[in-house]
């Protein structure tokens, strides 16, 4: 029962990271900080 229990957890604590990461790449925050995610332009971020 405990193995089902972490299962879950890390299933929620993975799906909430994606969705942030989602949520964020439609906002315009997405790619790296240095740039503001136009990284083509910028030589720092990758």
């Amino acid at each position: 029962m405990a193995t089902w229990i972490v299962g879950g957890v890390v299933v929620v604590i993975v799906g909430l990271v994606i969705w942030k990461m989602i949520k964020d790449k439609k906002s315009g925050k997405g790619g790296c900080g240095e740039c503001g995610g136009n990284c083509g332009g910028c030589s720092g971020c990758h």
